[in-house]
């Protein structure tokens, strides 16, 4: 939960966007590991509206406006009230959204209903079909234009991602060279077998179940919108499908054969080899977590266990 802010505050940072509105309420939003979120409500209004803050990288909130503004006739996200992508005083970069009821699909999965899991979980894969219209010549890292960003990931193959995370210090400490030269292996003996192109999408970066909002209308559950766009590139839809489906297991099904449906309902050419084409497109983001000093140590040894998965290293 991020720390709290003062109502004195937020109506000074707010002033050049709420005009004679006075701040009511200022409650901190948890799910945010990143950046802090926080809803805000005006007197003698119900209306309610989000605060968030960019805190791990200020240039991000100039991308996460534009992209919202871009996708906002493909896929339900909050719409953008106010932008200072410059920061204000001594806060960084922010926005104001459009505050959207519901849950996450992570809350929604942790009540265990199959039947409202399933519907959410197929609207989902329907929304991300949408989601992968928006097209681009090739793939890499996009600037706050939504232009490709030159650079080491631009075009960059998955083995070739891989290799450069590899290549960190951090990473190196982490995963022991045993592991990682099987992961370089297992990723270049599957991409040298999938000959035919893919297409090159916008891809949210960070698909899954904490970012699905969800909400139950006229009895069935729907995506309610997408949230947290701060990582979204030019790639394969398949990098979102593996994120969506990395917890995924084949004894103790959860959000399968429903979000695979919804993807091929939405529109998506999935192919009899989609679930390897997940799991390879999912493994360069495994990598770059392991790159990062921060990621405490329980998540390393989830994050270990999920790459040995992935390339059927358990045992080695």
């Amino acid at each position: 939960m991020p720390e709290a802010l003062s109502v004195a505050t937020v109506e000074s940072l707010l002033s050049p966007w709420r005009g004679p509105r006075r701040v009511a309420e200022v409650h901190p939003l948890d799910g945010g590991l990143m950046n802090r979120n926080y809803r805000i409500r005006f007197a003698g209004s119900s209306e309610r509206f989000v605060l968030r803050f960019f805190d791990r990288d200020p240039a991000a909130c100039a991308k996460e406006a534009a992209v919202l503004t871009l996708v906002r006739g493909d896929v339900p996200v909050p719409d953008v009230l106010h932008a200072e992508p410059s920061g204000s005083a001594s806060f960084p970069p922010f926005l104001v959204l459009e505050f959207i009821d519901g849950i996450s699909l992570r809350e929604l999965k942790k009540r265990g209903d199959l039947q409202s899991i399933g519907e959410a979980a197929h609207d989902a894969g329907r929304v991300l079909a949408g989601l992968s219209r928006r097209r681009f010549d090739h793939s890499g890292l996009l600037t706050p234009e939504l232009t490709i960003e030159p650079g080491v990931f631009e075009n960059a193959t998955t083995s070739g991602l891989i290799d450069h995370f590899a290549s960190s210090f951090v990473f190196q400490r982490r995963i022991d060279a045993a592991l990682t030269e099987r992961v370089k292996e297992w990723a270049r003996s599957r991409e040298s077998r999938h000959t035919q192109p893919i297409s090159v999408s916008l891809a949210h970066g960070d698909f899954n179940a904490a970012n699905v909002f969800v909400r139950e209308e006229n009895g069935r559950w729907i995506v309610a919108a997408i949230l947290d766009w701060e990582f979204v590139f030019a790639g394969s839809v398949f990098c979102d499908i593996g994120n969506m489906l990395r917890y995924e297991r084949t004894e103790r099904p959860r959000f399968e054969p429903h979000f695979s449906r919804g993807c091929m309902d939405g529109g998506l050419q999935l192919g009899d080899d989609w679930r390897q084409l997940a799991r390879l497109a999912d493994l360069p983001a495994l990598c770059e977590l392991l790159t990062r000093d921060a990621v405490p140590e329980s998540v390393v040894d989830e994050l270990r266990g999920l790459i040995a998965a992935t390339v059927g290293a358990e045992g080695i």
